[in-house]
């Protein structure tokens, strides 16, 4: 019972420190500023605006794949997507004067197919049905039907011939003979559907985890499929709904013509598949309230598994679990001074510890936080659940103890800690070369101050003694930062190999910092410097990655209670974000997949997530539906409406990597479940993508393969930033 009264009490807290941070999205008033020590107990304001069912439009963009022929008869085609009405205005001479058809059907050899259909006649006439090898014109079924009333045609077919890969269905729809089938009438075809039932391709491209019962659902084909199709409840085997395959899309990144699907009125919860109306199927998916709640647990849980210098047992990472590793002092690279860096979290597939990449992943934990603050619970299976406090903050907590340690006397924040070479296939344990501590620089302590003043707000009622710790270093590191001038990217040492995240700008970092800092504590000096940072470089206020942080700090102002006391200002940063997802929007409109890249390269999926969150961001500040939108449609791609059909995230989906490039899974033989791998790139930045043909489209540029680490490694900031992304949407 204590536990539990504690647990509420910390989740009442919660609400109340996400209130102080962020304000209401609709009231136009300007709130009078609050001391820092008082707590704002309004609700936040992100909006959580949900779909309600849209008119169902299967008109727009549609276009038939269904044609009529004649040599001397006179018929033409009425089509929508499940009625083809075929108007018979002179049947010719013969059954073969007038056709209904569609080729490019495959038949594939020894499989069985399904081909139902309902038929109508304005008059009662014969015609004949007709399967056939458009390239070798071998037939392969025929069968006369007779037809008045309207019926349905049910029939199975083995393709007992070699595989008929540009297969026609033909209806001969001519002269019968019968004086009746001479003059103006009209065949109708309904919801005709050809169905493989022995070994259906598995290539309509959904969201292998499944939708949220309000959002949009969409569906793509990566080549025509014919005209409709079905979705099936996979509990009943029952049609749910039925829908247009419209909107073509020609894909240069994909090398596709890609063909969509919208079913977002189907709303009850239970497991679907998609079928198309010739022969092509889904994976398997839910429709649910929160059907990403599984996935998003072992997206956190990676982190614990990344954990450094901890002894991380079965009961909190199952086969993956290891010993405490790299609890050696570390020496400082080019001195003779050595210090205590343990903690923190292995960056990637390698065991290196980055301050910009940390800092990427606690600006996602806490928005995602902010935006949700309940999501997660205290009962999650890491070290610290049970404590009253959620996992998700005792996660990040983690993290934050090693970041202090990076932090000089003086300010200046080192950049990272590594060993002179990657370690081999072993376990972190067994890594014994010595720790050094490599570089520092303005980027890296920008980075700093914005998060630890961040921590500051986000633990001042769970932890307040914490929380000042962390205001405390945030204040020596911006004093160090007035000072310092930008000292550029770092580069490693000639006998040090690691990773470098080179960083050249810090007006971004600079922004970041100085907008935490006045949102921690109302300071207006604060800013002022943003201000002028802002008004000297406005690209500072943009991005979301390790390397261009400033969009957290614009989103940051945009969400204060008091960001509207300068509504130049506001309007100036709002107008900033728009530009960025305006610019998303114009990307995702001309794909397929409605993908916000224009160049896939090393970490496209964390590019995608982060665009997600930037479009959530704008949804949250305009509430404009299409931005939310197209942040769902990245959360998709993810998880595996691609290209590639696969969920990019182990362990989730029906077609997840099993080779991720992670050291400790290697060395376990094992995988590590939850992890977001980088995806596809097409600048083939190591040996295997170089291996491949010169003609594969970029989006398919990916290998899941241990040595492909430019497409299949994982990282902290990648696993954040779908997590930060589901956190905004669900």
């Amino acid at each position: 019972m204590k536990k539990l009264l504690a647990l509420l009490l910390c989740f009442l807290v919660v609400g109340m420190i996400a209130s102080n941070i962020i304000t209401k999205n609709k009231e136009p008033e300007v709130q009078t500023p609050l001391p820092t020590e008082t707590v704002n107990t309004d609700e936040p304001n992100i909006a959580k605006t949900n779909y309600a069912p849209i008119s169902e439009d299967n008109v727009t963009g549609f276009e038939t794949s269904w044609f009529t022929g004649a040599t001397d008869a006179n018929v033409n085609l009425q089509a929508s997507y499940n009625e083809d009405v075929i108007n018979v205005e002179y049947a010719g001479t013969s059954l073969d004067s007038a056709l209904f058809f569609r080729e490019g059907i495959p038949f594939k050899q020894d499989n069985n197919y399904l081909i139902v259909f309902d038929i109508e006649s304005s008059v009662s006439r014969n015609v004949e049905l007709v399967l056939k090898n458009v390239d070798n014109g071998e037939i392969l079924y025929s069968q006369p039907i007779a037809i008045g009333e309207n019926k349905q045609i049910r029939f199975d077919f083995k393709m007992e011939k070699e595989t008929a890969w540009n297969g026609e269905f033909l209806l001969k729809v001519g002269y019968d003979g019968q004086e009746a089938s001479s003059s103006f009438h009209t065949i109708t075809i309904r919801n005709l559907n050809i169905v493989n039932i022995s070994n259906p391709d598995t290539n309509i491209k959904v969201n292998h985890i499944g939708y949220r019962i309000n959002d949009q659902k969409q569906v793509v084909f990566p080549y025509s499929q014919g005209d409709l199709f079905n979705v099936i409840d996979v509990n009943t085997g029952a049609i749910v709904y039925t829908g247009a395959i419209k909107n073509k899309v020609t894909n240069a990144m994909t090398g596709e013509s890609n063909f969509i699907g919208d079913f977002t009125n189907v709303m009850t919860p239970g497991k679907y598949r998609v079928e198309s109306q010739i022969c092509g199927t889904s994976y398997e998916f839910e429709i649910g309230d929160h059907v990403y709640k599984t996935v998003a647990t072992d997206l956190l849980k990676m982190l614990t598994v990344q954990r450094c210098g901890y002894e991380l047992l079965p009961e909190y990472i199952g086969d993956l679990a290891h010993s405490s590793c790299h609890h050696a002092d570390a020496l400082i690279y080019g001195t003779d001074q050595v210090v205590n860096v343990t903690g923190g979290w292995h960056d990637a597939g390698d065991y290196g510890r980055y301050v910009e990449t940390g800092t990427k992943t606690l600006s996602d934990l806490f928005f995602g936080y902010l935006a949700n603050p309940s999501y997660f619970g205290d009962d999650l299976a890491i070290p610290e659940s049970g404590n009253g406090s959620t996992d998700i903050l005792d996660e990040a907590r983690y993290e934050l103890e090693w970041l202090l340690k990076m932090q000089t006397a003086w300010g200046e924040v080192y950049s990272k800690v590594v060993t002179p070479a990657f370690a081999g296939d072993i376990l972190p344990e067994q890594d014994n070369q010595p720790l050094y501590v490599i570089g520092s620089s303005t980027t890296n302590t920008g980075d700093f101050v914005a998060i630890m003043a961040l921590a500051s707000q986000i633990y001042r009622d769970i932890d307040p003694e914490f929380s000042n710790r962390c205001l405390e270093a945030a204040k020596l590191s911006w004093e160090y930062l007035l000072s310092a001038v930008n000292n550029g990217m770092i580069k490693n040492p000639e006998d040090i190999q690691s990773g470098e995240y080179r960083d050249d700008k810090d007006s971004d970092e600079r922004f970041y910092a100085a907008i935490s800092m006045w949102s921690a504590t109302n300071d207006e000096q604060y800013l002022k410097v943003a201000k002028e940072i802002f008004n000297q470089d406005n690209t500072s206020a943009e991005g979301l990655s390790w390397k261009d942080m400033g969009g957290y700090g614009r989103y940051l102002y945009l969400i204060n209670a008091n960001a509207k006391k300068d509504q130049a200002f506001y309007d100036a940063l709002e107008t900033s974000l728009r530009k960025d997802v305006d610019a998303l929007q114009g990307l995702a409109y001309s794909d397929g997949y409605l993908t916000t890249l224009d160049h896939y390269s090393w970490g496209s999926n964390g590019s995608i997530a982060d665009n997600g969150i930037l479009l959530t961001m704008a949804y949250n500040i305009t509430n404009q539906m299409s931005y939310r939108q197209v942040a769902v449609e990245q959360l998709n791609y993810l998880l595996g409406k691609n290209v590639l059909n696969r969920s990019f995230v182990v362990g989730y989906g029906q077609n997840s990597p099993e080779n991720m490039h992670s050291r400790l899974a290697k060395a376990k033989n094992t995988i590590l479940k939850g992890a977001l791998v980088g995806g596809s790139n097409s600048d083939r930045d190591d040996v295997l993508l170089q291996s491949l043909g010169q003609d594969i489209p970029p989006a398919k540029m990916y290998i899941d393969r241990y040595n492909s680490y430019s497409t299949n490694e994982v990282a902290i900031y990648w696993n954040s930033g779908i997590l930060h992304l589901i956190m905004q949407l669900d």
